[in-house]
């Protein structure tokens, strides 16, 4: 508030005024500047991937108790070149160094494939560092990123390195803790799912589902536990508005974290990387570390 006393002549009150516009000026600025230093700090903070610890406990009646440690990774969406490429292997070594029952891949491993010089060699790279998790057991699932720079020749690469990769198939892998029935499902968002049952051989084992849509988990069929990545928690979330888009036709509720209803419980991972652009707010970059227990 301005307060100017009486007889000040008309030099002085436009001296005063001047000095209050000048005082609101810097105001302006201080406060500018520490919202734009807040919203730097929370963006950098947000790129640094961190390892996100995550218990689950789950009701199974036709399994006794079980327990699972899982690495989740997903939406990676590495860009060209060394440095990218030596931060990605920095983190296979460091997930590898924690020693998680199984590892699962779901989806969204490279950047833009328009931004991709040599995406042969980018491809190769990429799968590459995934192995450097052996020889811990893995389960692989593709993402529209991947859909969107030839499926067939991922899933052709994945194989030839010797890297097992599912889309809609099923996969007895052994633990640590025991045999796992694992269901690769494609991605829904670029019309590669299709629903596929458990085999016969999986019955009394712990059960679980990966793909890269969490929309794919609320197919009519589907029950159990399922992981799934795509949504990047919105990648840009801001306070009390919540995330600006998210690309998945799955229920809201489902779109970062864990979510359960009577039929499934899903479990969407916030992911590594960033698409569209290089930023992130509110949604940290992580990789998961799901502790589960079937009782």
């Amino acid at each position: 508030m301005l307060n100017i006393a009486c007889g000040t002549s008309m030099t002085e009150y436009r001296q005063i005024l001047k000095r209050w516009e000048m005082k609101k000026i810097l105001g302006w600025i201080f406060a500018c500047t520490l919202v734009s230093a807040y919203f730097f700090v929370s963006i950098s903070g947000n790129l640094t991937t961190e390892r996100n610890r995550v218990a689950i406990s789950l009701s199974d009646t036709n399994l006794g108790s079980s327990s699972l440690s899982i690495a989740v990774i997903g939406d990676i969406h590495l860009p060209e070149g060394p440095a990218p490429l030596l931060k990605l292997q920095n983190l296979m070594r460091d997930i590898k160094a924690t020693q998680p029952d199984l590892v699962v891949f779901v989806g969204d491993y490279t950047a833009s494939p328009r931004a991709i010089v040599d995406m042969s060699s980018h491809r190769e790279n990429i799968i590459n560092a995934m192995k450097l998790i052996d020889p811990l057991p893995r389960a692989v699932v593709l993402g529209n990123y991947e859909s969107w720079s030839d499926p067939e020749r991922w899933l052709y690469e994945f194989n030839r390195l010797d890297v097992d990769v599912m889309e809609n198939q099923t996969r007895l892998v052994r633990t640590a803790n025991g045999p796992v029935c694992i269901r690769g499902l494609g991605d829904k968002f670029t019309n590669r799912y299709k629903y596929v049952d458990y085999p016969a051989e999986c019955q009394g084992l712990p059960q679980l589902t990966i793909t890269h849509d969490p929309a794919g988990a609320f197919d009519k069929h589907m029950t159990g536990l399922v992981l799934a990545g795509h949504t990047h928690c919105g990648q840009v979330s801001l306070p009390l508005v919540g995330p600006l888009w998210v690309p998945s036709e799955a229920p809201s509720l489902a779109h970062c974290g864990f979510y359960q209803d009577k039929q499934r419980s899903v479990f969407v991972t916030s992911g590594v990387g960033t698409s569209i652009l290089p930023v992130r707010f509110g949604a940290q970059s992580q990789w998961d570390e799901l502790n589960i227990r079937w009782n």
